[in-house]
């Protein structure tokens, strides 16, 4: 961790002494919570803690190229303490020849589907989205990748393709010699309508193998692995926001005899804003409503092997740069005989 963290302290040294400070910007993030497990025959058990800190540094080196590195602090299962680990490393090239829409990207960087769907979501200080807490795929990976913008300075959207290693910015040891391909699609089909032009949807088709170590004798599609997922918000002016978020896995059973395993998650969720419900002067107009549902079934071939997810809580956001929610978490197994969860949580984002 010392020498990561030495590695990371001088890139960030290197970009600040290479780039001007007008052409370099640094912003944070922290993510912080108290949660009180109400689940039956629990003590009400309850912990403060830190689930993410992120520092991220941006330079535009020149009037085609621009860097990023962000690095990500948080607890690791038995380690008492935080460490620090690299979730973004990454050079952008705008060609000139694009005409400025085309960017060819090369390092650590974002699975664009989960990425635009935390930004749909909203709330990815409080819980993930779908096929991020569920392992379906990774939210930052080592590749490269060909990003298009759509329409008159990309306003119609943004298209892209990506290779990948197919590991995980928090695993990055590439088990075998496959690559992963990433197609993504992002629209924002009303972006002339006044009322509507908050709505987006996009869609990916994420192809490749799993990362396992595949021996000799092993077939490498015997490891496959295929993520199809939609998406999107339709959001009404400052007053609603409606999202979907679909995700289909299939992946192969490895060196065993038995049939592929496929995988759903589903996530449906909404917002109320008060924003355009009150006076100006009022403290109402810094709250919201917001509710989430999602169904998990890791096996669609298992009978009573999943799980429901509902969460609703209340937002605040006084002031630009922190959020604050009160929310409810329930956890149902689909199986009667597995006892549910529930939690009582306040989770706070600040970010400069």
């Amino acid at each position: 961790m010392k020498r990561l963290f030495i590695v990371i302290i001088t890139l960030l040294t290197v970009t600040f002494s290479n780039a001007s400070a007008s052409d370099t910007k640094v912003n944070g993030r922290l993510y912080t919570d108290w949660t009180l497990e109400t689940s039956d025959d629990v003590d009400s058990e309850n912990s403060f803690s830190i689930s993410r800190a992120y520092v991220t540094v941006k330079s535009k080196l020149s009037d085609f190229t621009s860097v990023r590195i962000t690095t990500d602090i948080r607890e690791v299962d038995n380690f008492s303490g935080y460490t620090i680990i690299l979730k973004y490393g990454y050079f952008d090239w705008k060609p000139k020849f694009g005409n400025g829409k085309l960017k060819v990207r090369f390092g650590l960087h974002a699975t664009p589907y989960i990425d635009r769907m935390n930004k749909l979501w909203g709330r990815r200080y409080m819980l993930k989205t779908a096929s991020d807490l569920n392992k379906f795929v990774t939210s930052s990976d080592l590749g490269a990748g060909l990003i298009f913008g759509l329409g008159e300075k990309g306003k119609t959207g943004s298209a892209s393709v990506h290779i990948f290693n197919g590991s995980s910015y928090s695993h990055i040891e590439d088990e075998n010699k496959n690559k992963n391909i990433n197609a993504h699609i992002l629209l924002n089909p009303f972006i002339n309508n006044e009322k509507l032009k908050r709505s987006q949807v996009q869609a990916q088709a994420y192809l490749g193998t799993q990362n396992e170590t595949i021996a000799d004798n092993e077939d490498a599609s015997d490891y496959k692995m295929q993520l199809f997922s939609f998406g999107g918000l339709l959001g009404y002016n400052n007053t609603f926001d409606l999202g979907l978020d679909l995700n289909f896995l299939t992946e192969g059973p490895g060196n065993a005899l038995d049939d592929d395993i496929k995988s759903s998650a589903f996530s449906l969720f909404g917002t109320l804003y008060f924003a355009d419900l009150v006076e100006n002067e009022s403290f109402v107009r810094t709250l919201n409503l917001f509710g989430r549902f999602d169904i998990f079934d890791p096996d669609r071939d298992m009978d009573d092997d999943g799980e429901f997810m509902f969460v609703a809580g209340i937002e605040c956001n006084p002031v630009k740069g922190f959020k604050a929610s009160l929310n409810y978490k329930t956890i149902n197994p689909e199986d009667d005989s597995q006892n549910s969860m529930s939690y009582l949580s306040i989770n706070t984002l600040v970010k400069f």
